[in-house]
């Protein structure tokens, strides 16, 4: 009878020799405070969620969009019925999801007060991030306050700060998933890694272009392994541990609309422009606007951005190349989105803020870089945010494709309200009549579902409302059932008919033909007429008969 033959014991030590990461055990980092962490994010939520009430709520400072997604957050929870679908798939879905507690409550009119408040709280998120990273950096506290401060007074990072974009959202979990990247590089610790891919795939879901620096950060990740000499099992491992949450939520995300749009790439080609009206630019154009919006949003980046590339490449200095490529990618992302015909916003100035927060961090590593120097790298970075602030706030005034960044201005020259101002790229600011719709339309006490609208047109006045339970849209049952509603509204139980006053709505579009004749206008304003549906009205029901 042979002997049986035991396997060799290998130790958990012979197993991770050779190992260039640091794999359970405790790496040397910076130690926690949270204290700190929760007053940075404290601060500023409270102090952007002042200034943008201000700005909001007092000055009418505030994008469209914003209403839209607030309007879908409601509806998820006060909607007839009440129905997750309100996300929708116009947006990235974390932008109105993380949003959504705010409307627990009804507020009305008084969502203008809430708003700020979407975008402050995660303006917070990302400087209390930044402040870890500065940390980590060795910047000391009195020039770590001093760089918070010079950035968030930066106007352009202000105004997204402060107006309830979802700007801010997808930049605070960007600068998570770097910020882990770059913990990781100088603690080499695994655990940040598997962080940060987490943390890229939360990002991917609050912004999708996201996944191009994902895709960098894991070409890097791979490359400094391989660079520091680990081994395939390793680098492979590393990798997929990285790569997996973000390739499962594309593709979580990707079966989503396949399903429900029959379009894989819904979610892709969600932004590109309808219709022809959209400017066309030469390839000459869109490098002269890419040059303007760095040097008018972010002009840190023209000494950061060479500096990084030259650091990595003289010193050997595979992150600074790393953190290089993600800098580029932000500054390159306008113009190539414009290229592929993916944004309805071409060149707009807000793309300058993560270009000015991709240079920020590239101007960390740089200081790091420079080991005793990184007092004196950090405080010219610091007078070089100070500088810049003047410098932007011109910018914003004058540099032609964007959207309220002139009326902010306006706003904080003359403390004045901008309803009735233009913007550069001539919209009217133009919340007034939303606001007095909303608030007659909850004065009138009509039953649930009485009113019949477009949501896609009329969000704001639903939002103001506070009610959208009022409301028959088509987020309720779908089109289908919205369409038959509009054809014979007396048959669904609606008495009432909001449309807008330019037309521009799919129940406007729908009694294209007939007008509404034998529906009586009940009231009107500057953007809104709502019809009251008499008794025997057949709506559509007769046209061609």
């Amino acid at each position: 009878m042979s002997a049986t033959v035991q396997p060799a014991i290998v130790t958990n030590a012979a197993r991770l020799a050779g190992i260039v990461q640091a794999v359970g055990r405790r790496s040397l980092d910076v130690p926690r405070r949270r204290w700190e962490s929760v007053l940075v994010l404290a601060v500023t939520t409270i102090v952007y969620s002042w200034f943008g009430f201000r700005v909001v709520a007092q000055q009418h400072v505030v994008s469209y969009e914003v209403l839209d997604r607030l309007n879908r957050a409601l509806m998820i929870w006060h909607n007839n019925p009440a129905k997750l679908s309100a996300i929708g798939f116009d947006y990235p879905p974390l932008q109105t999801l993380l949003v959504s507690p705010l409307a627990i409550y009804r507020f009305g009119v008084d969502f203008l007060a809430v708003i700020p408040v979407a975008s402050a709280f995660f303006a917070g998120l990302l400087m209390m991030f930044l402040n870890t990273m500065m940390r980590r950096t060795g910047v000391p506290a009195m020039l770590r306050i001093g760089g918070l401060a010079a950035l968030g007074l930066n106007p352009l990072f202000a105004l997204y700060a402060s107006t309830g974009g979802p700007l801010m959202m997808w930049l605070a979990f960007l600068l998570a998933s770097v910020g882990a990247v770059y913990a990781w590089y100088i603690t080499a610790d695994v655990r940040f890694v598997m962080i940060g891919g987490l943390g890229f795939a939360v990002a991917g879901l609050a912004g999708y272009t996201t996944l191009m620096y994902f895709l960098l950060a894991a070409i890097g990740i791979g490359a400094i392994l391989a660079h520091l000499g680990a081994d395939g099992d390793e680098v492979e491992g590393t990798m997929v541990g990285f790569a997996a949450p973000a390739i499962y939520v594309v593709a979580l995300w990707t079966g989503f609309n396949l399903l429900l749009l029959k379009n894989p790439i819904h979610w892709i080609t969600s932004a590109a422009p309808t219709s022809d009206a959209i400017e066309q630019f030469t390839v000459l154009g869109l490098l002269r606007w890419t040059g303007e919006l760095v040097l008018y949003g972010a002009p840190l980046a023209i000494v950061v951005l060479p500096a990084l590339f030259f650091v990595g490449l003289s010193k050997n200095n595979p992150f600074a190349v790393l953190l290089g490529l993600m800098l580029t990618l932000s500054v390159l992302t306008p113009a190539m989105t414009v290229l592929l015909g993916l944004t309805d916003s071409p060149m707009a100035m807000e793309n300058a803020v993560p270009i000015l927060v991709m240079s920020v961090i590239g101007a960390l590593w740089l200081a790091r870089s420079a080991g005793e120097g990184v007092t004196a790298i950090s405080g010219l970075v610091v007078l070089a945010l100070v500088a810049s602030i003047p410098w932007t706030f011109q910018g914003m005034r004058t540099y032609k494709y964007q959207a309220l960044e002139m009326v902010f201005t306006d706003a904080v020259l003359t403390g004045e309200s901008q309803e009735g101002a233009t913007t550069r790229g001539g919209q009217t600011v133009a919340l007034d009549p939303s606001l007095e719709m909303g608030q007659f339309i909850q004065d009138l006490d009509v039953p649930e579902g009485a009113v019949l609208t477009d949501n896609a047109a009329t969000y704001a006045v639903m939002l103001f409302s506070g009610e959208p339970e009022l409301f028959l849209d088509r987020i309720d049952q779908s089109d289908g059932p919205w369409l038959e509603a509009a054809r014979d509204p007396a048959a669904s139980d609606v008495d009432w008919l909001l449309v807008t006053t330019d037309g521009d709505d799919l129940l406007t579009e729908q009694y294209s033909e007939v007008g509404f004749e034998g529906l009586t206008l009940y009231h009107e304003n500057d953007e809104y007429r709502l019809y009251s549906v008499p008794e025997g009205f057949t709506g559509l029901t007769t046209v061609g008969s």
